[in-house]
């Protein structure tokens, strides 16, 4: 697609801090290890900023949450808003927990630069209906019409910050652009943590300076393109989170890999 460059091969292999769940873990950082930048999962509160100090991006997953593990995200987000350290917040599981919702708003006080999440999540979040249940978007939140006028609203309140909404059609939404793109594959949903990984692999890209804008557009279009060339026929769901992995790590070799991106980039009107 014109509107985006090339990230590969990538400048520098940057350190990036996920502070995630562990029912994820290993896909992130084999993920972060396919692009060619180096993850760290450490959300000790003891020893998280020793790491934080160290990276290059920050991740921010609200997976699997805990009272140490807010106390640790609470600590590292403060300081990569201190040192202006590239951050994604994915606001896993606001559509049910309260707990997760409130957090997430403390956190934008911090000034993240992208916000993650599915339909419902991001419904959720920003007060319009959703129907999500537990950390899964419903299929009846997948309308974008009223929720991009909200984004909208909330990108002038928060200038710097791009909205990563995931779904059948990925929403990104900035201040000054909006990207609605149509990548991807069913299958996707066969395993867990894909959506995460999304998050991570959007931190990888911030690393190498792109703008929140572009590293949110490439990173859901990078993932959903590896899920496109694999042939799924007859193939199990282990095999097929395999074969994402070995995905993740063979597409950068295409130089025209971002011509297979989906859908449409505008210009927000009235920005």
């Amino acid at each position: 697609m014109q509107a985006f460059t090339n990230p590969f091969p990538l400048e520098t292999t940057s350190l990036i801090h996920c502070i995630t769940n562990e029912i994820s873990c290993e896909m992130l950082a084999n993920g972060i290890l396919a692009l060619g930048c180096k993850p760290v999962m450490a959300d000790d509160p003891r020893e998280v900023l020793d790491f934080t100090k160290q990276s290059q991006a920050l991740f921010i997953n609200l997976g699997h949450l805990s009272a140490e593990k807010e106390k640790a995200i609470r600590m590292a987000a403060s300081y990569a808003d201190k040192i202006c350290l590239p951050m994604v917040v994915d606001a896993v599981g606001v559509t049910a927990s309260s707990i997760r919702k409130s957090l997430v708003r403390d956190l934008l006080d911090y000034r993240p630069t992208v916000l993650k999440g599915n339909m419902s999540e991001i419904r959720s979040l920003v007060g319009l209906k959703h129907h999500g249940v537990g950390v899964d978007a419903s299929a009846k939140d997948q309308e974008t019409e009223d929720l991009l006028q909200v984004l909208k609203d909330w990108c002038q309140t928060y200038p710097g910050m791009s909205f990563l909404v995931t779904g059948p059609k990925d929403l990104i939404v900035s201040k000054n652009q909006v990207a609605v793109l149509g990548n991807g594959c069913a299958e996707l949903d066969w395993i867990t943590g894909t959506g995460d990984l999304v998050g991570a692999l959007t931190a990888v890209f911030l690393s190498q300076g792109k703008t929140a804008f572009e590293a949110s557009c490439l990173a859901v279009s990078y993932l959903n393109i590896s899920a496109e060339r694999i042939v799924v026929q007859g193939m199990g769901l282990e095999d097929f989170r395999y074969e994402v992995l070995n995905q993740l790590s063979l597409l950068k070799r295409d130089e025209n890999w971002l011509d297979a991106i989906k859908g449409d980039v505008y210009e927000q009107r009235g920005a």
